[in-house]
């Protein structure tokens, strides 16, 4: 302590010496350190060599400091370099090897459709089990399944907006997550058929969107039916709703059902409003294709159509509905022309009665198809009047053909063969003038389709008996094969068979085993 308190004495004596001589040269603030330095020494050596170490001192500390950030710093590059390495490492394995990209639509691999339909009821009870059992044990692949049925309603439960605030639902499948499950454990292919512009529950939910007659009057077919203004866009809107919800709930493909107008008489006092000034029947049915077909792409499925046989080749039948063949191949992945021999009119395709020719009148129909879609014209028109056509289509109540209770009609509407009121046909008669270029059936088939067509054609065909039509056969195993035959001969490899009441020839199908021997 008392050493200390000496050499604190001396650096204060020191200070006050210095003080002193500053004033007495009158610098006080000029002298520099090593005159600073100079007097301290000369006045106590102590001092002096006691600010030596320290300054040593701090020049060390100083140097371990630049020597420690110098060590960060080399270490910092070696990771650097390290990551850099790492880096280039990966992106090598990536250009070997690159990662699996999404599923979209483009990307996906879909089977080659064998399949048949399926109303709601049937596919929310136990028969639902024999069907997939059918499935199971022969050729077929696929089950096209009611989701919204031609009654307008959702056959299991929808929490989507417009479903619920006009109580679309009536649940026959109870539980449709558990049904979709069932079917993809073996291997199914699931499509929604969607009925679209017959839809007489939504008429009267929302009549403004309906059609109506030029007094402003509810349009309703000779059954009393509403139908829907396919020119009103809140209507695309709510059929995405229940697609994209049917997408969601494990469905690969939509297929809209009724994507057409209603071709009942009385549809001539019908008011589309004004954007049918602007837009033909078969430019807004296109219209609404592109549209629905680009927002389900987004979602990674499937879009597709069902439209009348005879639009195939018949501009005057595509005008009456709304259906352009060709148009509306550009835009989707599967066209499913209903080519049932049973509605057909004598002498279509040159065949007097095509129901009992179901081989011919198939062949006729896909060929037709083949030549469209490869660029070939559509054959001439005869005169035919659209007051004195009626449009064969799916069959309808009025056909006699009955189907199961819980699903009454078919595909069509009030309509029933080709015939109009005068005896004519409609759509596939030719011209004396009509002429085509001489092709052979092997040279049809294989035809290529236009680059700017995207469908492949999966065409409906007749498992029942047409017991309306005058001269008809019944459809049994042979009938089966022969029209699955003509859709092959015809150069197309997909096809779906209609039985209203879900009850199927299961003698015209290959087994399972065969069709894998086969394949």
């Amino acid at each position: 302590m008392k050493r200390r308190t000496e050499k604190f004495l001396r650096i204060l004596l020191v200070g006050c010496m210095t003080a002193m001589l500053c004033t007495a040269v009158g610098c006080s603030e000029a002298k520099t350190a090593e005159e600073h330095a100079e007097i301290e020494a000369q006045s106590d050596p102590g001092v002096f060599e006691a600010r030596q170490e320290s300054e040593a001192l701090t020049k060390a500390e100083t140097l371990r400091e630049a020597e420690t950030l110098q060590e960060a710093e080399t270490l910092q590059e070696a990771e650097t370099l390290h990551e850099t390495e790492a880096l280039q490492e990966l992106k090598t394995v990536q250009e070997a090897a690159p990662l699996p990209q999404p599923e979209t639509e483009e990307t996906i691999e879909r089977p080659k459709v064998r399949g048949i339909y399926v109303t709601g009821p049937m596919a929310g009870t136990e028969n639902m089990n024999n069907l997939i059992d059918l499935v199971d044990r022969t050729e077929l692949n696929a089950l096209v399944i009611d989701v919204k049925n031609d009654e307008g309603r959702v056959v299991c439960e929808m929490n989507t907006p417009t479903v619920q605030k006009i109580g679309a639902v009536k649940r026959y499948v109870r539980d449709m997550p558990a049904l979709v499950e069932k079917c993809k454990e073996k291997n199914i292919y699931l499509i929604a058929r969607i009925v679209a512009f017959k839809d007489p529950f939504l008429a009267e939910a929302k009549p403004e969107w309906s059609l109506h007659n030029a007094d402003g009057s509810i349009f309703r077919d000779k059954s009393g039916q509403a139908w829907i203004n396919p020119y009103e866009k809140r209507v695309w809107d709510y059929l995405l709703e229940v697609a994209q919800a049917a997408v969601e709930l494990g469905f690969d493909e939509v297929q809209f059902d009724y994507i057409r107008f209603s071709t009942d008489s009385g549809m001539k006092q019908v008011d589309f409003g004004p954007q049918a000034a602007e837009k033909s029947k078969t430019e807004v049915i296109t219209e609404f294709t592109a549209y629905a077909a680009e927002r389900l792409h987004e979602k990674g499925a499937a879009v597709s159509a069902d439209v009348y046989g005879v639009v195939i080749d018949s501009e005057v039948d595509q005008q009456i509905v709304g259906q352009d063949y060709a148009e509306m191949a550009r835009h989707l992945d599967y066209l499913s022309p209903m080519v049932y021999p049973s509605h057909y009119g004598p002498y279509n395709y040159d065949i007097p009665v095509p129901d009992a020719q179901p081989y011919d009148t198939v062949l006729a129909a896909m060929q037709a198809s083949k030549k469209v879609l490869a660029g070939m014209e559509p054959k001439a028109e005869s005169e035919v009047t659209e007051e004195a056509v009626a449009v064969s289509g799916n069959s309808p109540e009025k056909t006699g053909m009955q189907a199961a209770a819980e699903n009454g009609s078919i595909f069509g509407d009030d309509i029933s063969g080709n015939s109009g009121e005068d005896g004519s046909v409609s759509g596939n008669e030719v011209s004396a003038q009509a002429v085509e270029p001489e092709l052979t059936a092997e040279e049809i088939a294989s035809l290529a389709s236009l680059p700017e067509v995207r469908a492949d054609v999966r065409p409906w065909l007749q498992d029942f008996t047409a017991t309306w039509v005058s001269g008809h056969i019944a459809y049994g195993p042979q009938q089966i094969r022969e029209q699955i035959q003509a859709v092959y001969d015809a150069g197309y490899e997909e096809w779906i068979l209609w039985n209203a009441a879900n009850r199927y020839t299961e003698g015209g199908l290959l087994s399972a085993d065969s069709e894998a021997a086969g394949s």
